[in-house]
């Protein structure tokens, strides 16, 4: 038995979970296909953006929910909420602190490693603009439709303000976003798999969310374009790694706001790797080739290495009718850190 009084994987229930996260996705995916191709232009995209925002992202946790409602378990978000309304300011800032900490971690990495490789001329790397006249030919070849002649501020300005949006973006709109995703895999799935030890779990945690984006990269494109084959598998070499990065902010936090708020400034900010590499491959270059996977793994085995923490959590979210792999009388107990592997 392990911290949590989890005696063995009930892969059943992951199997459930899985499964309505991964048969939605594709019907959420079918949906998108139809708006893209369905409505014109500019309109069709926008919709098409705003609708995997409301409609994909939230999938993980529709699928808890269902299986911890049909197990008879009481959900994991009753504890979220016990311990937002309970400790308010020392969850949020506790996750939230962790969480930019990952994130300043993995951007500053991550340009180290752009203008190292740029340097070197490592092949695919690409290199980071050298002036703000290249700079400016960079966004006007992202965004063609700015005015040549737009007056626009020097790159370091640029670069860091958006930076410093995109993480404020993660830890507010971003984020309701990302708790859609964190609740069904660093919440529900994580705690499911604990029995396995959480370099097995997570292992297994990365891969299957990785494949979970495929039906949205192989019908609509999403980050790879038509090379959707390699995409596939690129993305699955960086959301593994990421899994290990995700789980460790939950685990030092005590709560699923972490992660959120992680994947939320995840997705504010890479964006600026683009804007600020140019000559890269899609496969090598970051944020979304083998560098970014690169990335992420030094980042991910730096913070398992550091000390594990106990952070306790209120609330106990034990199941009304004890399942197969649940101990009964069990009481979720908070640990923090990977430094406390699941017997």
């Amino acid at each position: 038995m392990n911290a949590r009084g989890w005696t063995q994987v009930a892969w059943s229930r992951v199997g459930w979970f899985y499964g309505i996260a991964l048969g939605g996705a594709i019907a959420v995916t079918s949906l998108l296909w139809l708006l893209r191709n369905s409505l014109p232009g500019q309109v069709g995209a926008t919709a098409t953006l705003v609708a995997t925002a409301v409609l994909y992202m939230p999938l993980p946790v529709v699928a808890a929910l269902i299986v911890e409602l049909r197990s008879g378990r009481r959900p994991l978000i009753a504890t979220e909420w016990r311990n937002l309304r309970t400790r308010f300011w020392t969850t949020t800032g506790r996750s939230a602190g962790h969480a930019l900490l990952a994130m300043v971690a993995i951007l500053a990495l991550g340009f180290a490693v752009a203008w190292v490789l740029g340097s070197l001329g490592f092949p695919g790397a690409g290199h980071i603009v050298a002036s703000d006249a290249e700079f400016r030919e960079r966004i006007l070849q992202i965004v063609p439709v700015l005015p040549a002649d737009m007056a626009l501020p020097p790159a370091a300005v640029v670069v860091l303000a958006g930076l410093g949006q995109g993480l404020l973006a993660g830890l507010t709109i971003n984020a309701l976003f990302a708790f859609g995703e964190e609740y069904g895999w660093r919440g529900f799935l994580a705690d499911e798999l604990r029995p396995l030890g959480p370099v097995r779990a997570n292992l297994l945690t990365g891969v299957v969310w990785g494949l979970w984006h495929a039906p949205i990269i192989i019908a609509m494109g999403h980050n790879y374009g038509s090379e959707w084959g390699w995409g596939v598998l690129l993305m699955v070499a960086w959301t593994t790694p990421f899994a290990f990065i995700l789980y460790w902010v939950r685990e030092r936090s005590g709560s699923v706001l972490a992660p959120a708020f992680l994947h939320g400034a995840y997705n504010g900010t890479i964006g600026f790797f683009a804007l600020s590499i140019i000559g890269g491959s899609l496969f090598v270059a970051l944020p979304m080739g083998l560098l970014m996977a690169l990335v992420l793994t030094v980042v991910a085995v730096v913070v398992w290495r550091l000390p594990a923490r106990t952070v306790p959590e209120v609330g106990t979210p034990e199941p009304a009718v004890p399942g197969p792999g649940y101990a009964a009388g069990d009481v979720r107990q908070a640990q923090s850190g990977p430094g406390n592997p699941a017997a």
